[in-house]
């Protein structure tokens, strides 16, 4: 897993509780006015169950997804592969490809072809059914290489902005700093496009609440989750946006790669975003091959060496 900023490496300490190790604090208190300040920046979004005790949205605006959105609270880590299709360790003989569990623990895995399930082996993810050790994954997000799109999307998905122009839907992502454009001025994709990792995105409006995203031209080199499943050339990508009311978006995501999967899949299904406020500062969640290095110094080699 990349290194991220020291800020997002202080929260991470504060939500594994092991604030109670470090030093206590000698300063004198901050004043009022001081702590109403910092509570303006690097927040951390509520939990789900804040979201439950709100009191009933404004209806939806029309044509309108402006706003910073949570991913959060919903499960948008998606640390085992995308939300619908977890790479679950099951009891079951297709096990080592993973796929998505229902409540008889039946294993029901992509729909791989034999040219995705080549591609997948050669995918060595740190997490789920086919995690490897440390050190062995050759996850590209490792080495700070983008994570792309979708992946954007299925992993680590924790908020993101959605600003609205004219011919433009402009979508701000909280990792690494990452953006996508939708054009909706009614362009067609390029006819041979040169991969982009995030790739070429068109959108519009199917009624007044629902946007759809239509993404092709994505590099090769990305992973579509965490859980190493691989697309080609060919990945076509649907997104839906119904946003049900002022706080609520459900998004919807199918994955389309005749190459690599034999139909199309949904790796996301009505997956809930909650509106956050308007004055809302996320943390710099940035992978740093600097910080990689000194971690792989500091604690990476001292491990190696505590083995010995």
């Amino acid at each position: 897993m990349p290194i991220r900023s020291v800020t997002s490496a202080i929260v991470l300490i504060g939500f594994l509780g092991v604030s109670a190790l470090l030093p206590a604090q000698t300063t004198a208190p901050k004043a009022a006015a001081e702590e109403s300040a910092d509570h303006k920046w690097n927040n951390v979004p509520p939990e789900k169950p804040a979201y439950a005790k709100k009191k009933k949205a404004a209806p939806a605006p029309r044509r309108d997804l402006s706003g910073i959105w949570d991913a959060l609270a919903e499960g948008g880590i998606q640390a085992k592969g995308a939300h619908e299709h977890p790479a679950l360790i099951l009891n079951h003989p297709q096990d080592e490809i993973g796929g998505q569990a229902d409540e008889n623990n039946t294993l029901h895995p992509l729909p791989y072809t034999d040219a995705g399930l080549a591609a997948l082996r050669t995918h060595k993810p740190s997490v789920g059914v086919r995690a490897v050790g440390p050190g062995l994954s050759n996850d590209p997000v490792n080495g700070c290489d983008p994570p792309g799109f979708p992946r954007i999307e299925l992993y680590d998905f924790r908020e993101m902005e959605i600003s609205q122009t004219k011919d433009q839907v402009l979508m701000l992502y909280e990792l690494d700093g990452n953006y996508r454009i939708v054009w909706t001025d009614g362009r067609q994709f390029p006819s041979d496009p040169e991969p982009r990792w995030f790739g070429y995105s068109t959108g519009k409006w199917l009624d007044d609440y629902t946007f759809q995203v239509d993404t092709v031209g994505i590099d090769g080199r990305s992973w579509v989750d965490h859980a190493g499943r691989p697309h080609s050339a060919d990945l076509k990508v649907e997104e839906q946006y119904h946003r049900v009311d002022y706080d609520t978006i459900e998004l919807t995501m199918t994955i389309t790669d005749p190459k690599y999967y034999s139909q199309p899949w949904k790796a996301l299904d009505k997956f809930v975003l909650h509106r956050l406020p308007r004055d809302y500062d996320w943390i710099e969640y940035i992978c740093s091959p600097s910080d990689n290095v000194n971690y792989n110094d500091q604690l990476g080699n001292s491990v190696s060496k505590s083995k010995k």
